[in-house]
């Protein structure tokens, strides 16, 4: 507290306690200290409630009272109270809260004896100690009876008040006073509106009623009135009260600047285009703009609430530190924090924070910030384009050019040297020895380019071309440039070269990769389609021929037989129906439209019949139909094929009695798995055959892969893995 504030509290006779919101001591005067002190109980804290109650007992109102000041911020000036010994006390409270805020900084609470001796019920003559008390008194005090508010006594400051002196005073009543009295709204009020003569006439009792009036002096001036009945005459119609009243002309115009300066300070911060804040040290908000509010989302409920709550954690340490950093310095602060836009996206402020200069026990922490999220954003975007322009210039820096149209002349970069092998001594700098320089299939097309572009005032120009370097070789080099053009004439053009020769070489060579691929695989085409026609024959010359052969000699026997006609025309059917079953064998395997009419599991599993009809062989087939809906035609048929493959060299070399077959789709992979326990063969030197082959390019041309894991004695495992969509 500030010396000289602390000097006039003490000068004061009253006790005056300052308190926190929730009534416990803050700070008091001397007055107060010994009031406290006289008390044989005192409370074990430090509160005023609990104070009152042991010096005023029975007075459990006042607690009520005082939190309804508070709660309403109204000021109380008149609670009368009473001690075992019968000490009469007036208890006063007032709110002091922050300017342009309703953040309560403190409450004072002032306690006043009212020390009085009344002798007589009605007739009160008063003595030398009567007189000095009220006389010291800086409120006026009259006491006022009868019907007309006859006035039988005032003090020295109701007389100062009214401008009348004590004389002319003393047996007048209200009418005869001839003062004006008016509304707080500025209406005339008549004499018996006065809060006084309602008291006398109906016992209803005023606190902080607002009168103004007109004294004796011409002067408005504005009263804060109280009435108060006296014990005496307290019957149905009091015939005695007390009246006093304060001079709060002076508050009110303070308080009209307040209000005033409140609508300035409001009306600048909520017209400012940057939040501001105040809170305490603790993190509660005191004050928030309307930006403010609107950036966060808040209203004035939130109004002390902590920001810890209020803001994203991740925001939350940074605003913290730097008001820690505020606190323990006690110097203003200008730092960058991260927090909200008014759109509610990420930002990025400038902000501004300080320390307040007041009396309150908690420190306040002001704060201004400026949106410089745009700004951020342009500077990160100047430097992405200096790092751009530097990595471009590095990019294409190994010949950069400066063409003079005007006067002719070519400024060529020192990196030329390194990409051409001339020295800069043996190149002439001009347009012609350039051209001299390139190939000559390609010279004629570039000129007529730089030409052109010039003709029609294009702006850049771009070719490639092979250049003779000092060694005789050629590099393939790709050149840009700029054109520059003044009144129409073009009159500079800059440039930059790149070296395209190791990029040349490597498409040729995939070109030639390519080539010998398609060969590769044409012949493997080829090498396929003669080793199926091979098998077709083998099928028909072993199997359909042998048949056929054995029907036409039975059809030959019944012919001069007549005896076993019937019988042999009867095997001579059913040999050619065999035959027929063999070639629709061979038609089967042959077709490819029967996946697309039937799907892929019925196919499979016909393999696997004939496989059974051959040799007795245990086959398990694992496959989900859901499959044959997700998988196109073309996978389907080369899963088909390759099982169709595998099983037929299953069948002739591996002599195997289980084969495990399982397709499977895990992802965007779908893996095919064939495997038997046959005898097996070493996989390093027999996966040239025309079988594997096949199965490799099968797999191939779906973009899979193919691994075989066999040994003698020891089965195949050969598995299969095509990327699906």
């Amino acid at each position: 507290m500030a010396p000289w504030l602390e000097a006039i509290l003490n000068d004061c006779q009253d006790a005056v306690f300052i308190t926190d919101r929730h009534f416990n001591l803050v700070h008091w005067n001397v007055s107060a200290e010994e009031l406290w002190f006289r008390q044989p109980k005192r409370p074990a804290k430090k509160n005023i409630i609990d104070f009152i109650y042991q010096l005023f007992p029975g007075h459990v109102e006042v607690h009520s009272q005082l939190q309804r000041a508070i709660s309403l911020d109204e000021q109380v000036e008149d609670i009368f109270v009473s001690t075992p010994d019968d000490r009469t006390f007036r208890i006063s409270c007032y709110t002091h809260k922050f300017p342009g805020t309703q953040y309560l900084l403190d409450v004072v609470i002032i306690l006043r004896d009212l020390q009085a001796a009344i002798h007589r019920k009605k007739d009160i003559k008063p003595g030398i100690l009567y007189k000095t008390l009220l006389n010291s008194l800086e409120e006026g005090v009259m006491l006022m009876q009868g019907d007309q508010g006859t006035i039988i006594s005032a003090n020295n400051k109701a007389c100062d008040i009214i401008g009348i002196t004590h004389e002319r005073i003393i047996g007048k009543n209200l009418t005869e006073l001839g003062v004006k009295a008016f509304r707080e709204d500025g209406s005339p009020m008549s004499v018996n509106e006065y809060p006084a003569m309602i008291t006398l006439k109906t016992g209803v009792v005023f606190r902080q009623s607002i009168v103004g009036l007109i004294n004796a002096k011409g002067k408005l001036i504005w009263l804060s009135v109280n009435t108060c009945l006296l014990e005496e005459f307290n019957g149905a119609v009091p015939g005695l009260i007390a009246v006093t009243f304060n001079d709060i002309t002076a508050c009110r115009e303070a308080e009209s600047r307040l209000s005033e300066s409140e609508y300035i300070f409001q009306s600048f911060m909520n017209n400012t285009h940057s939040p501001a804040w105040i809170i305490d040290e603790d993190g509660f908000i005191i004050y928030m703009n309307d930006i403010f509010k609107s950036v966060w989302n808040l209203n004035d409920s939130h109004l002390y609430s902590n920001m810890r709550d209020l803001m994203p954690q991740h925001m939350v340490e940074q605003y913290m530190n730097n008001n820690r950093r505020v606190l323990d310095s006690g110097q203003p602060l200008i730092t960058i924090e991260n927090s909200l836009r008014r759109d509610g996206t990420p930002g990025v402020y400038l902000v501004f924070k300080f320390l307040l200069q007041t009396s309150t026990p908690k420190k306040l922490i002001g704060g201004q910030s400026i949106d410089i999220t745009e700004e951020k954003r342009a500077r990160q975007e100047i430097e992405k384009v200096n790092e751009r322009f530097y990595y471009t210039t590095k990019a294409t820096s190994d010949y950069i050019w400066d063409w003079n149209i005007e006067n002719g002349t070519i400024y060529r970069s020192e990196p030329f040297s390194q990409l051409t092998g001339y020295l800069q001594n043996d190149m002439e700098n001009d347009l012609y020895w350039l051209l001299e320089k390139i190939h000559i299939d390609d010279r004629q097309r570039v000129m007529q380019h730089i030409n052109a572009c010039l003709m029609a005032r294009n702006n850049y120009w771009h070719d490639e071309y092979r250049f003779r370097c000092a060694d005789g070789s050629y590099k393939y080099l790709s050149d840009k440039g700029y054109i520059i053009y003044k009144d129409g004439v073009a009159v500079r053009a800059i440039g930059a070269i790149q070296d395209l020769t190791e990029k040349r070489k490597l498409e040729e060579e995939l070109a030639q990769q390519k080539e010998k691929e398609r060969i590769r695989i044409n012949q493997a085409m080829i090498t396929g389609q003669e080793y199926e026609r091979n098998e077709i024959s083998k099928e028909l010359h072993d199997n359909v021929n042998q048949i056929l052969s054995s029907a036409m000699i039975m059809l030959s026997t019944a012919r001069g037989n007549t005896d076993d006609k019937e019988f042999l025309i009867d095997k001579t059917t059913q040999y050619i129906d065999l035959a027929i079953q063999e070639i629709r064998k061979i038609s089967k395997s042959l077709n490819s439209s029967i996946i697309r009419e039937v799907g892929l599991i019925d196919p499979v599993e016909d393999i696997i019949k004939n496989m059974q009809l051959v040799r007795p062989v245990t086959v398990d087939f694992e496959c989900d139909p859901a499959l044959e809906d997700e998988l196109s035609h073309d996978v389907q048929l080369m899963i088909y094929r390759i099982i169709q493959e595998q099983t037929n060299n299953i069948m002739r070399y591996a002599e195997a009695g289980y084969v495990r077959i399982a397709i499977e789709q895990i992802g965007n992979q779908l893996t095919l798995l064939i495997q038997d326990n046959g005898k097996g063969f070493d996989a390093k030197k027999q996966t040239k055959g025309i079988g594997l082959l096949n199965i490799l390019n099968r797999a191939e041309t779906l973009g899979g892969t193919l691994s075989i894991d066999s040994r003698q004695g020891g089965g195949c495992r050969l598995l299969v893995q095509i990327p699906v969509a």
